[in-house]
């Protein structure tokens, strides 16, 4: 949402993305790389490096991100068990459904639909104010 707000094509770095959601930036960088394998953002290392969206907010699905960073029916691991249900259990299948019905509702919105309004005044302080420090 950061990088949605802040002025296109400027990299960022994670330390101030980290420092304004007041988050761990260990946590956060995992977090980036996981997004730059899957490619919504940028990362340039160095100095004048940092990150940034590879595309535009309108055109990144909240849904599509979720299930690049979170993977898909993966809620129940019936492999780990080994379980003696595997195979016969409709339990898992409840589960995936779920699941592929909350990624398809996510799908419904764009990272620019979820940066607007109060929540995107509030995100352009918080850049602005990283920008001032």
């Amino acid at each position: 949402m950061y990088l949605g707000a802040a002025e296109p094509g400027i990299w960022v770095t994670t330390r101030n993305v980290a420092a304004a959601f007041g988050i761990s930036l260990n946590h956060l960088q995992k977090s980036v790389q996981g997004l730059v394998r899957a490619g919504y953002v940028e990362a340039l290392q160095g100095r004048a490096g940092g990150v940034r969206l590879a595309k535009p907010a309108g055109e990144i699905r909240l849904g599509a991100v979720a299930a690049a960073l979170e993977g898909t029916g993966c809620l129940v691991d019936c492999a780990r068990g080994p379980c003696p249900l595997a195979g016969q259990c409709v339990l898992k299948r409840a589960l995936d459904d779920a699941e592929r019905a909350f990624i398809h509702e996510l799908d419904r919105y764009t990272l620019a639909d979820v940066i607007t309004g109060k929540t995107g005044a509030a995100l352009h302080r918080l850049v602005a104010g990283q920008a001032a420090a």
